[in-house]
């Protein structure tokens, strides 16, 4: 009889909940050619790759306190905690108890003194029929994937915010670096004509329009300065650095040069790199294993109890020892809950379908933001070169305007349209190059 009960208990061991499977997502067809440069490299090395000491060391402090990443990392010790909660319920629980009291009724003769000690060992082991508790223990485990997935997601997130950050500081000192040359530039032309200006060679038109110009690059620079202290307040909430120690770092330096996306399959290397698409996955995991909890409380539940108790106690001259025991199956079946259960597993089975709606919703998504993505590259790639073209045209022009103004063969207008058309190419290219590299 032991036997056949063993083996009936270990048969509905082996039974388990079917959880819902999720779906493949059909991926559509990508036509964006990739990106090329001249330098490729791996995500792993993506940052080293830049070759900037200044946005390592920036990098290396961010990554080292930042609250987000302490927050991402809390998250994944709570999921594992809960894992470890979950798989505590595979095994038997023993509770030991024990008790001692000390009492005299005078109420009642003769009114012994009566001591009273025992200690006793509870133990129980509900038996995971139906294996619900694997599956909260599956859908658990997902949980931890997930967090560990956003844990890397605020690493990398965190790198970009600092990486932006860095290259619009890099862009305000190149352009303040122009921007500063071009004023003194101006402020030359300016004490040249009101030279001309005091022995009659230059009007007072002319003294007024290089003013304006000089006060007009003035106020530039004062625009690019700005810039520069705004990138560095960045930088500094980023790394937990002081603003000392920031400025510091970020003192010398050039913008970055745009490097290469390495892509070796088309989509599907690519979005599997994603951290937003893996959490969504594990989401989907964690779903189905909720179906299969809620389908196992509509389900016959097993348990076993036992208990072992050792008393003794005084009164008088009368003293009592023993000790008792109890063991025995315990079996619960929901007959009536006015299709709470059912309603429960319903429920359940409708986040799983949101679940995965909201995966191949982010897929697609996913698909389009990396197609998009190499476009804006492919364009910018272009842009920078066409206007790399542009610069060095307007430098040639405004150089030999201002050869042939000196000479006296030009007029001051004429100087001055050929600056500004230099000045909007050279700041249109480094904003072009800064655009390129957030990408």
């Amino acid at each position: 009889m032991r036997l056949y009960s063993f083996l009936f208990v270990a048969s509905l061991t082996g039974c388990a909940v079917t959880m819902p499977q999720p779906q493949p997502v059909p991926l559509a067809a990508w036509q964006a050619s990739a990106p090329t440069a001249q330098r490729m490299a791996e995500q792993a090395a993506w940052w080293s790759s830049w070759q900037d000491p200044a946005l390592d060391r920036l990098l290396q402090a961010a990554q080292q306190a930042n609250p987000s990443l302490q927050l991402a990392e809390a998250r994944i010790r709570e999921a594992r905690a809960k894992t470890d909660s979950a798989k505590a319920y595979l095994w038997p629980t023993v509770a030991g108890n024990g008790s001692a009291t000390r009492s005299q009724n005078e109420m009642i003769e003769p009114g012994f003194v009566t001591n009273h000690a025992g200690f006793g060992l509870d133990a129980s082991w509900e038996i995971d029929l139906w294996g619900g508790i694997r599956a909260a223990k599956q859908g658990l485990e997902a949980n931890v994937a997930a967090r560990t997935t956003e844990w890397h997601d605020a690493r990398a997130s965190v790198a970009a915010e600092v990486a932006n950050a860095y290259v619009a500081l890099r862009a305000y000192q190149q352009m303040a670096d122009i921007v500063a040359l071009d004023l003194q530039s101006r402020d030359r032309s300016l004490q040249l004509t009101q030279d001309k200006q005091a022995v009659g060679l230059a009007s007072p038109v002319d003294v007024a329009l290089l003013d304006a110009s000089s006060a007009d690059a003035a106020a530039q620079l004062v625009e690019m300065q700005e810039g520069v202290s705004l990138g560095v307040k960045a930088l500094v909430a980023l790394s937990g650095l002081s603003e000392a120690d920031v400025r510091q770092i970020v003192a010398q330096g050039q913008l970055p040069q745009p490097l290469g996306f390495a892509v070796s399959t088309i989509p599907a290397d690519v979005i599997t790199q994603r951290h937003d698409i893996r959490v969504a996955a594990e989401q989907v995991k964690m779903a189905a294993a909720d179906v299969g909890v809620a389908e196992v409380a509509r389900l016959p539940s097993l348990s076993l109890f036992g208990a072992i108790s050792i008393g003794r106690q005084d009164a008088g001259s009368l003293e009592l020892t023993g000790h008792s025991w109890s063991f025995g199956p315990s079996l619960k079946l929901p007959i009536f809950n006015a299709g709470r259960l059912k309603a429960d597993q319903v429920a359940a089975e409708a986040r799983f379908d949101q679940a995965q709606a909201s995966y191949q919703q982010r897929v697609r998504f996913a698909v389009r933001e990396v197609e998009e993505t190499m476009v804006r590259l492919d364009g910018s790639a272009r842009r920078v070169a066409a206007m790399q073209r542009s610069v060095a045209g307007y430098q040639q022009q405004w150089d030999a305007s201002e050869a042939l103004w000196q000479a006296g063969s030009a007029s001051l207008l004429d100087v001055e349209v050929s600056r500004r058309f230099l000045l909007t190419a050279q700041t249109r290219l480094i904003s072009l190059q800064r655009e390129q590299l957030s990408h």
